[in-house]
């Protein structure tokens, strides 16, 4: 039981890394509020495709969120080249996307995410998953 115990307390106190990629300056805002109030946690970010695959690649990210539609590629390519990398097979990433239409959902999660949140973002749920997921 001890052991549990000091596993769980390590885990809640040691520092965690997010990387966001989103080009929209007030999302990022908002991503950045919501998850600034998540103690321990170190949050990284990119405004392309290409600058996010390779910050990505050289850093240890715990919870990678990914914008799908971007002006140099699109969030989905980005998943796939991550999901490329030894390191990042089983890393939780997560679509943030205003393509909320029918077969969008599924057709996301059947590239290699974990999760999708559709936008307008609902904060208090995008919130609890990000922590579930850094847990």
């Amino acid at each position: 039981m001890a052991i549990l115990f000091e596993l769980k307390e390590r885990s809640m106190t040691e520092e965690k890394q997010i990387f966001i990629v989103e080009d929209n300056e007030k999302n990022m805002e908002l991503f950045k509020a919501v998850l600034g109030t998540i103690p321990n946690l170190n949050i990284l970010t990119s405004i392309t495709g290409k600058e996010g695959l390779q910050s990505i690649a050289s850093n240890n990210i715990d919870v990678i969120i990914l914008d799908i539609q971007l002006p140099d590629m699109s969030g989905i390519d980005i998943c796939k080249e991550i999901r490329k990398l030894e390191k990042y097979k089983k890393t939780p990433i997560m679509a943030v996307t205003s393509f909320a239409m029918k077969g969008d959902k599924e057709r996301i999660l059947n590239s290699g995410f974990n999760d999708y949140i559709s936008k307008p973002l609902q904060i208090k749920e995008f919130r609890e998953l990000v922590i579930k997921y850094l847990e």
